[in-house]
This record gives structure tokens, sequence and C-alpha cells, in this order.
């Protein structure tokens, strides 16, 4: 095998690149540009290399497809964080006119027991009331009757015996 020493002066992304793939297959450069050479002087299949870039070009569509699809998805989360957000304050205020009103009813239910309660009593007082005017009616009837029979004329008898001045002249 004859040694000969080739010079060439590779761009700054090309020495990256040979860098890199160095690094990923565990040879050294020089190895490397060597393989390269070879593959391309005997085994470089032009085919392979086109179909490796027609993938190369299609992975790197569907990257910028889901690229896309990523943005659009991100976009629409913000919307729904911000309606999401919306609710939430939405949700809030519901709750908390949900308790004034609870706080509402409760204090009306407690002033309608307490109403309840007072016209029952009242109800009560006027039943006893009632009695009472009945009892005393009763009684103020007798009286009248009592009475009217004090009023009445004194019989002839009692008439003659006491004489008629001492019963009008009272």
């Amino acid at each position: 095998m004859i040694t000969t020493r080739i010079y060439l002066e590779p761009t700054d992304q090309m020495l990256k690149e040979i860098n890199q793939k160095a690094k990923e297959t565990g040879i050294g450069k020089a190895q490397f540009v060597l393989e390269a050479v070879d593959q391309f002087l005997h085994g470089g299949d032009q085919s392979e290399l086109a179909s490796t870039k027609a993938n190369l070009d299609k992975a790197r569509e569907d990257l910028d497809k889901r690229y896309s699809e990523i943005t659009t998805l991100r976009a629409e989360i913000t919307a729904l964080k911000a309606d999401l957000e919306k609710t939430r304050s939405a949700y809030d205020k519901v709750v908390i006119t949900n308790q004034d009103l609870q706080q509402s009813a409760d204090q009306a239910r407690s002033e309608a027991e307490a109403l309840r309660r007072d016209q029952d009593h009242y109800k009560d007082t006027l039943a006893i009331k009632d009695k009472q005017i009945g009892f005393l009616e009763g009684h103020v009837s007798q009286l009248t009757q009592s009475i009217s029979q004090f009023a009445l004329k004194p019989g002839d008898e009692e008439i003659k015996k006491k004489g008629w001045w001492r019963f009008w002249g009272r």
C-alpha cells in the first residue's frame, strides 16, 4: 500500500459535521474521511444516497408539519386556558351569589318561622279573647235579665203594700 497525502480545506460546517460523525461512529477523523472517499469510489450506491436524501426530505416535511400542528395546538391551549380562567371566575361569582342567596333564604326561613309562631300566638290569644267575650256576653245577658226583672213594674200586691210612690221615686 502506497501512502499518499491529500490535503483539503473543508468549510467550518463540513468540519463540524465530520467531527460529529467521527464521534458517533467512534473512529478518528482521518479514518472517517478515508472511509467516505472509499465508499464514494467503490461502494457508494447512488440510489441508496438518493433514497436516504428522499427519506431525509420526507422527515423534514413531517417535522415541519408536526411543528405547525404543535404551534396550532399551543395557540388552542392558550385560548382554552383563557376560557377556563373566565369560566372559573364566573363559577366563583356564581358560588358567591349562591351563598348570598342561601343566606337570604335562611334568614327569610327564620323570619317566616318567627312570623308563624307570632301568628299561632295571636290565634291562641284571639281564641282566648273570644272565649272571654262569650263568657262576658253570657254574664251581661244574665245581668240584663236580672236587671230587667228588677226594673219591671212591681206587682199589684207589692204596690198596695208599699205604696206606688216608693217604687218610682227612688
